[in-house]
């Protein structure tokens, strides 16, 4: 499974996260998905998002510009637990 790339710069909140979670709505359980981003919204909203969906945020942005975050998806909200 090859990884997902979102070259986001240049965008504003609410396209990086929205972006994002229609990758994420597509994608299979366990891929993974690199979102790259310059808007300084995306630091809270994407940590955010990754909790709130139970998603893993492998990684986090570093001291370089842009952003990049790492998520895995972990869950699929279709699939109804038994």
């Amino acid at each position: 499974m090859d990884i997902i790339t979102l070259d986001c710069r240049g965008m504003c909140c609410p396209e990086p996260l929205t972006l994002l979670r229609n990758a994420i709505r597509k994608a299979p359980v366990g891929q993974i998905v690199e979102l790259i981003s310059d808007d300084p919204v995306s630091l809270r909203d994407i940590p955010a998002f990754c909790k709130f969906m139970k998603h893993e945020l492998v990684s986090l942005p570093t001291e370089e510009k842009p952003n990049t975050f790492t998520v895995k998806k972990l869950v699929d909200p279709k699939v109804k637990k038994v």
